[in-house]
């Protein structure tokens, strides 16, 4: 059971930092605070999609989470907290295009080619949530506000104040991890357009019929994208992203016609595969979108995660970038010399910041550029486009240390 407020004894006065938003991001990043010696405020409710449902097998959000992920969850000492049954290493993964045939485009990467054990790990929202909050209702340095944001104001000798039902905060360093709409962005002044791509991620959950040995698989069909997540046991996450007036009728389906589309729409290669499929819990919907900010820090307000960068998840590195928004800034505070400036001049230091941002913009515009870029080139309807795409694909595949890289860029 999850308090709703931080025990007094726990609570920390004029914190160092401020935390908007509970989710994953939000709390990575407090928690790394807090090993450095900082005292955070975490100001943010509970997001009702963290609560498991008990009639679910599977929450039917999950991540895929890259090693650079799984190695700060690590260090923190919240990775060995995960439920292992909760937990699906994937060591294979197949791509396919959008031609049939010969003329079909496949990529294959496997975790032995590249000198891993795995290339990523399939977790749950829910239980990666659970982990991180049990250790940070034992960080002494972090106090958890359990209240809206309902406020924001720039106080006059500097800092921030952040108002909620509860009590006002004032701290030198506000940190925007609420999200894609972030209303902590906007009310800093650091707001941006996100493009809308009319389309959305459907989720559910499948019970298989044959093992999924461990394998990601994802078919690129015309305009929309569908992969088949595994999980632990006989089980895959279904991440179809679709058109909007595609996505709408889906959700509406039965569980049966459900998994009968999802077996149409592949050919047939996902009875092959899988063999027969039986929905699980509900399906969820959430509209795509994507852009970068332009600007990441300013005025002791830093951008964290969506409320920065969103970018489509065909390739699953939306939560992986916003986890290394945080790892960048541990490594930037493992640095004894820069640890101690930062604790001279405090927390908002801006040379700190600004170095942050310059790394942080140069690692995440490739990704949202590749990510774009694939699902721009997929959605062309132009003659020959199929042709040559799905040639790109089976040139890819053939040239071993072209594969390598890329599987090193994903896993990094």
């Amino acid at each position: 059971m999850i308090p709703s407020v931080t025990p007094p004894h726990q609570k920390v006065q004029q914190p160092d930092a401020a935390v908007i938003g509970c989710g994953v991001v939000g709390l990575v990043a407090a928690l790394v605070l807090a090993s450095h010696g900082f005292k955070v405020a975490v100001v943010g409710r509970k997001p009702p999609q963290f609560v498991p449902n008990p009639d679910q097998r599977f929450d039917p959000r999950v991540f895929a989470l890259s090693h650079r992920s799984q190695r700060i969850l690590d260090k923190l000492r919240v990775w060995d907290n995960i439920p292992s049954e909760k937990v699906q290493p994937v060591t294979d993964m197949q791509i396919w295009g959008d031609s049939s045939g010969d003329n079909q485009g496949e990529l294959r990467f496997s975790a032995s080619d590249t000198g891993v054990d795995t290339l990523t790990w399939i977790i749950e929202q829910s239980s990666l949530f659970e982990a991180l909050f049990a250790a940070m209702r034992y960080q002494p340095a972090i106090e958890w506000v359990d209240s809206k944001v309902e406020g924001l104001s720039r106080e006059r000798e500097g800092g921030w104040a952040v108002v909620s039902n509860l009590k006002t905060i004032r701290t030198g360093l506000l940190i925007a991890a609420d999200g894609a709409q972030s209303d902590t962005r906007r009310q800093a002044g650091l707001d941006f357009e996100l493009d809308d791509y009319s389309a959305e991620g459907v989720v559910t959950t499948f019970a298989i019929e044959k093992p999924h040995h461990g394998c990601a698989r994802q078919w690129f069909v015309g305009d929309s994208i569908l992969a088949m997540l595994p999980l632990p046991g006989p089980y895959v996450s279904m991440v179809w992203s679709m058109p909007l007036h595609e996505s709408q009728p889906f959700v509406q389906l039965s569980p049966e016609d459900m998994a009968r589309r999802v077996t149409e729409v592949s050919a047939g290669a996902v009875k092959t595969l899988y063999g027969d499929l039986i929905a699980c819990g509900k399906t969820y919907a959430f509209p795509l979108k994507h852009g970068v900010a332009p600007v990441w820090f300013d005025q002791g307000v830093v951008l964290m995660g969506d409320a920065a960068h969103v970018v489509h998840p065909l390739a699953g590195q939306g939560l992986n970038l916003g986890l290394e928004d945080v790892a960048e800034l541990a490594q930037l505070l493992s640095s004894r010399k820069r640890l101690l400036a930062v604790q001279r001049l405090g927390l908002a230091d801006e040379q700190l910041w600004r170095a942050w941002e310059r790394r942080r913009k140069a690692a995440c515009a490739p990704v949202h550029l590749i990510t774009d870029g694939l699902h721009t080139l997929f959605r062309l309807d132009l003659p020959g486009a199929a042709f040559v795409r799905n040639k790109g694909m089976q040139l890819v595949n053939q040239i071993p240390m072209l594969k390598r890289w890329l599987s090193q860029q994903a896993m990094r």
